[in-house]
């Protein structure tokens, strides 16, 4: 999450560069516009899902889950999956299995093996909910024709590759 609600201006840009020789404004500036508009989509989604009763974290569970219907996925790897520690995802599954959309099944041969699954109740959730949800990323993206779009993910590319250099 990124806090910064009033971000600096071109001029105040501009004087910090130059106290800053290493200071690059225009890229503080399109790096802050970024943080920014991320923070602002997540929120957005947060609240969006808040809707339906679900977080970020147990929608993604319920999303990759249903992507691999077929089979039952061990926590450590759904939890690798959705980008979430184990501990985290132990959490996750305990709400979304009292609500039960999601059950634990346990191997028949070695008990401490469990693997989740999720539901029909779980299915049921998404595939109401899946229509709003879509509904609204094309109406965040609405102002973008596809040609945009694709040099949108070129760009966007582009600035993860530069992810290390802020390692």
């Amino acid at each position: 999450m990124f806090f910064l609600q009033d971000l600096p201006d071109g001029r105040t840009l501009r004087e910090f560069a130059q106290r800053y020789p290493e200071m690059d404004a225009s890229a503080v500036n399109v790096c802050l516009k970024l943080l920014r508009i991320g923070s602002d989509l997540l929120s957005g989604f947060e609240t969006m899902l808040s809707k339906h009763n679900l977080s970020q974290g147990r929608f993604l569970a319920l999303i990759v889950l249903s992507r691999s219907r077929d089979e039952a996925m061990n926590p450590s790897l759904l939890a690798e999956k959705v980008g979430v520690t184990r501990a985290t995802m132990t959490g996750l599954l305990d709400g979304l299995e009292r609500e039960r959309l999601v059950e634990r099944v346990f191997a028949q041969d070695d008990r401490r093996k469990i693997a989740i699954r999720l539901t029909e109740t779980g299915l049921d959730r998404l595939e109401t909910m899946l229509p709003d949800y879509y509904r609204r990323i094309a109406g965040l993206m609405m102002n973008l024709d596809a040609e945009e779009r694709e040099q949108l993910l070129g760009l966007l590319e582009k600035v993860n590759a530069g992810i290390p250099a802020l390692l």
